[in-house]
C-alpha cells in the first residue's frame, strides 16, 4: 500500500509503550488522523519526542480505509511552535483550539479549517502579550466559523430589524445571534452592546480589536455559543481558559 502525503498539524498525542506514541493530526487532505508513530521517542523511551504537540509539517502515513489507526512512516516538522510554552495563556489558547477541532472534526474536515487552525496557533505563538487575549478569542472564532457556525450580529435574529448604533441587545444562543432592545425584553442571555458587536465582528474576522475589553465576557460567549452549537457540552480546556484570562474590572460585556 502506497503511503500519503498531507500537510498536517499536531493536535494530540500520548505515548504507547517504550518507544512509540499515538498521535492525532488534523490534516489539510484527510481531515483528522490517528496514527501509531513507532520508536518515536528512542530506545530508553525516556527521550525528547521528535514530535510536538501543535507543530506543523508533512505527515507521510499508511492510511487505510475504514481504520481508526494509521501507521505514521514520517513526519518532517516545518514549524514547532516552541513559543506556544512560553506563558500558561499561549498554551492554553492551543489547547482550547485543539480540543475545538478533536471535539467536532470529521474524517472530512469542511473546507478552510486547516488554515483556519493553522492561522490560530501562529497568531498565538506570535502575537506580543497585550494582544494575546483577543488573539486567543479570534482564534476559537475562526474555527467556529470554519465548522459553518457563526452568531448573527446584524440584523436582529428574531425580527430582521437593524440596530440602532447605540443599541444594546441580547445574546440569544439558540436562535444563534442578537436579540434588538424590543425582542431581547424576555430574553436571558447577556446584554451586548455597540462597542462588544463591534469587537465580535473584528474577532470572527480573525482581527484583534484595539483595546479588547471584557476578555472573559467574550470568551463566555464563545463558550456558550460552541457548547450549544457546535459540540453540545462544554470544553474543559475553554473552563482552564476562563481561569488565565486576564480580568476585567466590569462585570458585563456592553
Amino acid at each position: 500500500m502506497a503511503p500519503v502525503c498531507t500537510p498536517a498539524v499536531l493536535l494530540r498525542g500520548h505515548d504507547y509503550g517504550d518507544s512509540s506514541r499515538i498521535l492525532k493530526f488534523l490534516t489539510r487532505d484527510h481531515g483528522l488522523v490517528s496514527v501509531m508513530a513507532r520508536g518515536v521517542r528512542g530506545r530508553s523511551g525516556k527521550g525528547t519526542t521528535t514530535v510536538a504537540s501543535f507543530a506543523s509539517g508533512e505527515l507521510t502515513a499508511f492510511v487505510k480505509s475504514h481504520r481508526d489507526l494509521h501507521t505514521m512512516k514520517d513526519f518532517h516538522c516545518t514549524r514547532l511552535r516552541e513559543g506556544l510554552a512560553r506563558d500558561v495563556l499561549r498554551f492554553a489558547g492551543a489547547s482550547a483550539a485543539a480540543e475545538l477541532v478533536l471535539a467536532h472534526a470529521e474524517q472530512e474536515p469542511p473546507s478552510g479549517l486547516f488554515e483556519a487552525v493553522e492561522q490560530a496557533l501562529n497568531g498565538l505563538e506570535e502575537a506580543p502579550r497585550e494582544d494575546l487575549a483577543g488573539r486567543v478569542l479570534a482564534g476559537l472564532w475562526t474555527i467556529t466559523e470554519a465548522f459553518g457556525f457563526a452568531p448573527q450580529l446584524e440584523p436582529c435574529v428574531r425580527c430582521d430589524e437593524p440596530l440602532g448604533p447605540d443599541e444594546i441587545g441580547r445574546f440569544d444562543f439558540a436562535a444563534g445571534g442578537i436579540r434588538c432592545l424590543r425582542c431581547g425584553e424576555d430574553a436571558a442571555g447577556p446584554r451586548v452592546g455597540p462597542v462588544a458587536r463591534a469587537q465580535l465582528a473584528m474577532l470572527l474576522a480573525g482581527e484583534v480589536p484595539t483595546g479588547l475589553s471584557h476578555a472573559r465576557q467574550h470568551l463566555g460567549l464563545v463558550s456558550d455559543f460552541v457548547a450549544y452549537h457546535v459540540v453540545a457540552k462544554p470544553l474543559k480546556s475553554l473552563r482552564f481558559l476562563g481561569d488565565v484570562l486576564p480580568l476585567d474590572p466590569e462585570v458585563e460585556v456592553a
